[in-house]
C-alpha cells in the first residue's frame, strides 16, 4: 500500500477542513433605544448614518481587495511537477514517491504562492524551487521518524485513533463533506486511522526522546516587547497575552528540539534526496 503520511494528513486535508468549515463572516447588528428630546436623536441619527457609511465604505474596500486577491490567484502559475522524478528521496531504502509528494507541495505552493506573488520579493519559479526542496526535506524527516516509532514498537491505545479520528470528523457539518475531503485526498477510513495509529507512535517516541520544555518570565516579556512594538496600541496587555506568548515559545522550542533529534538520526541514516540533487544540477549546468 502506498504510504500516505501523517504529515499529508496534517496539510493536505486540513486544507479540504479548513474549506468545508468556512461559512463566511457573519455581521453584528445592534440597535439602541434611548429616551432623550429629539434633537437629541437626531444626532444620534445622524452618526449612526455617519458610521453606516464608513462601514459600507470599509466594507467596499474589503471586497475590493478580496475581488484583487482573488484575480490574483487565479493568475498564478500552476505547479509545475514536470521536473519531480518518480522517486522524489530514498531514506534507508524506502522510497519516497513523487505520488507521496505532489499533494502535499501542492497545498504548500496554494498556500504560499499568492503571498510570494503579492510581495513580489521572489519570482514563482524560485518559489517553487523552494518549496520542492522544503517539502523532499520535510518527507525525509517525516520518514526518519516513522522508521525509528517502528524499530521503538510503541503500542497504541486504539481508543486514542478513535479519538483522534473523529477530531478530524468532527469538523465537518456532516459526513457527506467529510468522505467527499477523504476521497478529494486520495484517503479511505483504513488509511486515515492507519495515519493517525503512526502519528501516536511518532508522539511516543518523541515524548520518550524530548526533553520538557520550560518558558520563562524574562523570555516571555521579551516575547511581549517585540509583539508590542509591531502592534502598537492594538497589543493586549502582558496578562491578557501571557497564555498565548507562553504557548508560543513552548511550541517554538519543541520544534528546535524536534529539528535537533530528526538530525540526529540523519547522521546515521543512508539518505539520497533526488529533488535537492536535480536542482544542484540545474544551477550548475546555468553557471
Amino acid at each position: 500500500m502506498s504510504k500516505k503520511w501523517i504529515l499529508s494528513t496534517g496539510l493536505a486535508l486540513s486544507v479540504a477542513i479548513i474549506g468545508a468549515c468556512s461559512n463566511g463572516d457573519g455581521g453584528e447588528n445592534s440597535s439602541d433605544n434611548n429616551n432623550g428630546n429629539e434633537e437629541q436623536q437626531s444626532e444620534e441619527n445622524s452618526n449612526n448614518n455617519n458610521e453606516n457609511n464608513q462601514q459600507e465604505e470599509s466594507d467596499e474596500g474589503s471586497s475590493d481587495e478580496q475581488a484583487s486577491g482573488e484575480e490574483q490567484a487565479e493568475d498564478l502559475p500552476e505547479p509545475d511537477l514536470s521536473d519531480v522524478p518518480d522517486v522524489v528521496a530514498t531514506v534507508n531504502g524506502e522510497d519516497i514517491t513523487k505520488e507521496e509528494f505532489e499533494p502535499i507541495f501542492t497545498t504548500n505552493y496554494e498556500q504560499y504562492a499568492p503571498q510570494a506573488a503579492a510581495s513580489g520579493d521572489q519570482s514563482n519559479e524560485e518559489l517553487q524551487s523552494t518549496l520542492k526542496e522544503q517539502t523532499a526535506e520535510s518527507l525525509i524527516n517525516q520518514e526518519l521518524l516513522v522508521q525509528e516509532a517502528e524499530a521503538g514498537d510503541y503500542e497504541v491505545n486504539e481508543e486514542d485513533v478513535d479519538e483522534q479520528v473523529s477530531s478530524i470528523r468532527e469538523q465537518f457539518e456532516s459526513d457527506e463533506e467529510y468522505q467527499q475531503a477523504l476521497e478529494e485526498q486520495g484517503y479511505t477510513e483504513e488509511e486515515l486511522r492507519e495515519e493517525a495509529r503512526t502519528s501516536l507512535q511518532i508522539q511516543a517516541l518523541l515524548d520518550e526522546e524530548l526533553e520538557d520544555v520550560e518558558v520563562s518570565d524574562e523570555e516571555v516579556e521579551e516575547l511581549y516587547d517585540q509583539v508590542s512594538q509591531g502592534q502598537g496600541e492594538e497589543a493586549g496587555s502582558l496578562d491578557e497575552m501571557r497564555p498565548q506568548l507562553e504557548q508560543q515559545l513552548e511550541s517554538q522550542k519543541q520544534q528546535e528540539q524536534q529539528q535537533e533529534y530528526t538530525d540526529e538520526l540523519r547522521e546515521d541514516a543512508d539518505i539520497e534526496n533526488n529533488v535537492a540533487s536535480e536542482s544542484e544540477e540545474d544551477s550548475d549546468s546555468e553557471e
